[in-house]
């Protein structure tokens, strides 16, 4: 089918439009505080706002900055392709004993994860999911013209969900697969839980991948800890691989609020 696909890209439009506004927003108060509009007031207070709106502004330069050379590095045109780089790793791991069974992609997004696990297993139906809110430039369809256009369309139904409250029945899914959601869910502040509902409609048997910040002890606690605990409640095989380094993730994306704490958790229930 003829057309171009879009992905979209994790450093989202509309946070760097904003970044832009506010940039242009301070040098114009900075250009207010150097001006004879300020001879009227106390000159210790016009030094106040000459001083605070300059590092203000070299901050929102400085993180601008930071966050357009990121979109770059994530792009699915550019040199480096590092967001299709962790979604063709992410699918490469999930392996499917019923290749002709049903997956679950848990927040799909732009549909990058369910359109290459598609192509994976052709044999295969896809459930995706996604609440597609206001803060991210995916829409669902967005989704679907970028299936038909990689002609998978026919076998994935995509579908508006909470990934913390998953509407599928238990054990209803020979496999699932989510790739950097669990942490942007609001509404499931324990991370866990959002493991374990993924889990949740797992059939005993189906495979799992998920990717996310499970190294940020701050939302997951211990990974270990957290592997060891699914087996206990009957997961029968719990696999942790920390991607960063092995997918050679550029240092200037290796940071705490970005994706430097990344990892995948995998197996069989």
């Amino acid at each position: 089918m003829n057309g171009k696909v879009d992905y979209g890209n994790w450093v989202p439009k509309k946070m760097l439009r904003t970044s832009y506004l506010v940039i242009l927003f301070l040098a114009a108060v900075i250009g207010a505080a150097f001006s004879r509009l300020t001879g009227a007031l106390n000159p210790e207070l016009v030094l106040f706002l000459r001083v605070v709106s300059i590092l203000a502004e070299c901050f929102m330069l400085c993180l601008s900055g930071y966050f357009t050379i990121s979109y770059h590095l994530f792009s699915y045109t550019g040199k480096y392709k590092i967001q299709e780089r962790i979604v063709d790793y992410v699918v490469g791991q999930l392996n499917m004993a019923d290749e002709n069974g049903k997956i679950l992609d848990i927040g799909c997004g732009s549909g990058a994860v369910s359109i290459k696990t598609a192509k994976k297993f052709p044999h295969a139906r896809l459930t995706s999911i996604d609440y597609w809110g206001r803060s991210w430039d995916y829409a669902k369809q967005q989704c679907e013209q970028n299936a038909r256009i990689e002609g998978v369309d026919d076998r994935i139904t995509f579908k508006k969900g909470d990934a913390a409250a998953l509407a599928f029945p238990d054990e209803s899914f020979d496999g699932a697969i989510s790739n950097f959601v669990f942490h942007e869910v609001a509404a499931q502040p324990d991370k866990r839980l959002m493991v374990k509902e993924a889990l949740r409609i797992v059939k005993k048997g189906g495979s799992f991948v998920f990717h996310d910040l499970f190294l940020d002890e701050s939302l997951y606690g211990s990974l270990e800890e957290l592997a060891e605990e699914l087996r206990k409640e009957g997961i029968s095989r719990v696999g942790i691989t920390k991607t960063a380094d092995i997918l050679k993730i550029p240092a200037l994306l290796k940071t705490r609020f970005m994706i430097g704490k990344i990892a995948l958790l995998y197996g069989q229930k």
